[in-house]
């Protein structure tokens, strides 16, 4: 479509009025289409081109005025209520954390200035990561896809290179800081997010492409993570991918979903049938306990049997019954309680009520978020939302059962209220670019560029490969 220099400046003149600068490209192309549109009217009423331009121009009016009524309209959209629970779900965990503080043993130092180290640097530094996320512009990921997988990679290579071992993971560390792996996994389905919504321009073929990078994505983070990690991931990007299909975003045709759809739960079952039984000696017995926990009350289902008789002595309200000297002791180790177990501690200690209401304020927070992802208008916008949501549900549904008793993969975090300190921090970051989202995607306009069309760094021309460095 050619636009005169003519509908340029007048754009142009229309988006001085507009304070909102990351709204000028939308609404200029909006403006030029319009002109255009009614330019080509003109024309074929039988008007000339300098007539039917100069219409077109009259009957939309004087620029400063259009302008200043399009500022009123084109405005950052924040959404408080969200951005409320959060901050909401947010203190209630740094309060949590405190109550956390009596579980620490007498004498216990090193547990207790790592209390302190999550109070007063770690929850400062996560909310102002999540602050950060949220002023950031989350079409990063779509115009740089690689940025992300290729950041994980090397920290994840280092970590094999250099990390302490603990608990068969390598671990990055940062002096006394340590990054965990299986936090970091959290970041995995936005990574592929970017790749995914790149590959869209090549169509069917790009679809295949994607579905094989998510197997590799799986195989990598089953060997480097843990299986909770693939089951979250593969949670994202299948909900991504059907989303994908269903919308008819590669293709005008669904079949290929099917395909590829299958293809990742034979993945999945795989990974879990054979190759974690075998990697991990208690793989058979985790999976022999989920259904009969009583059947090995000693061994794999020890933990499960425990919570599980916790759990009958708690009541609606308030501390529960008694427990016997090997169950109270568990509700004193504040290291797991932090991470895996802490809505199992908050139900004994005061009650259903208080753990099914964090519950129900996480299930708010969804249900609010999947509502306005599903009303973007961007498909960028619309994958990068759904991922980042699908992933915090997966890390709730992860959460519950496994402190219920029902004890088959680890949890990883629950959202904004247990800590690790990486985890909290991948939450709120995820959290801010969410809500970065919702502010700003109503102005995002989606490209079909290929992966290496737009790279300044490494291009292909006339079949030389030019990398620049400026």
């Amino acid at each position: 479509m050619n636009v005169s220099d003519a509908f340029h400046r007048y754009a142009e003149k229309v988006c001085e009025q507009i304070r909102w600068k990351k709204a000028h490209p939308a609404v200029a192309q909006e403006i030029e289409d319009h002109l255009t549109d009614q330019k080509n009217a003109y024309l074929a009423a039988g008007d000339s081109e300098s007539i039917a331009e100069e219409k077109a121009l009259l009957q939309m009016g004087d620029p400063v005025s259009v302008g200043a009524a399009l500022d009123q309209t084109h405005k950052p959209a924040p959404q408080w209520g969200i951005i409320g629970l959060v901050l909401l779900l947010f203190v209630l965990g740094g309060i949590i954390q405190v109550l956390l503080l009596k579980t620490i043993p007498v004498g216990n130092d090193a547990l207790a200035t790592h209390s302190a180290q999550v109070l007063f640097v770690f929850l400062p530094l996560s909310l102002a990561t999540f602050v950060g996320m949220y002023f950031l512009d989350f079409s990063f990921f779509g115009k740089h896809p690689y940025v992300l997988p290729l950041g994980l990679l090397m920290v994840d290579l280092a970590a094999q290179l250099f990390g302490v071992s603990y608990c068969g993971k390598r671990w990055f560390t940062l002096g006394s800081f340590a990054l965990s792996p299986l936090a970091l996994s959290l970041l995995f389905p936005l990574a592929f997010c970017g790749l995914f919504y790149r590959l869209r321009s090549q169509g069917r073929r790009g679809y295949l492409i994607s579905g094989v990078l998510a197997v590799v994505f799986c195989l990598f983070l089953s060997y480097c993570h843990t299986f909770s990690s693939v089951v979250t991931f593969v949670f994202s990007a299948g909900i991504l991918m059907l989303i994908a299909s269903k919308k008819k975003w590669f293709d005008k045709q669904r079949n290929m979903f099917l395909l590829l759809f299958l293809l990742a739960v034979v993945c999945l079952i795989v990974l879990l049938m054979f190759y974690a039984p075998f990697r991990y000696r208690y793989g058979w017995e985790r999976l022999y306990t989920i259904f009969v926990p009583s059947g090995d009350p000693m061994g794999s289902g020890y933990l499960s049997t425990q919570l599980k008789t916790i759990l009958s002595h708690c009541v609606l309200l308030g501390e529960g019954a008694a427990l016997s000297e090997t169950q109270a002791y568990l509700l004193t180790d504040a290291s797991m309680l932090r991470s895996d177990y802490l809505l199992a501690y908050l139900t004994y200690h005061y009650g259903w009520a208080v753990s099914g209401g964090l519950v129900l304020l996480l299930a708010v927070f969804l249900g609010l978020g999947f509502r306005k992802a599903l009303k973007q208008k961007s498909i960028f916008g619309q994958m990068v939302s759904l991922t980042i949501l699908c992933t915090f549900t997966a890390e709730i549904l992860l959460y519950i059962p496994a402190n219920l008793g029902i004890w088959l993969i680890a949890p990883i975090a629950l959202p904004f209220l247990s800590y690790g300190a990486t985890a909290l921090h991948i939450n709120m970051a995820l959290a801010g670019v969410l809500l970065s989202v919702f502010r700003t995607g109503e102005v995002y306009r989606d490209t079909q560029a290929p992966l290496l069309s737009e790279s300044k760094f490494i291009q292909w021309n006339d079949g030389k490969l030019t990398i620049s460095f400026k």
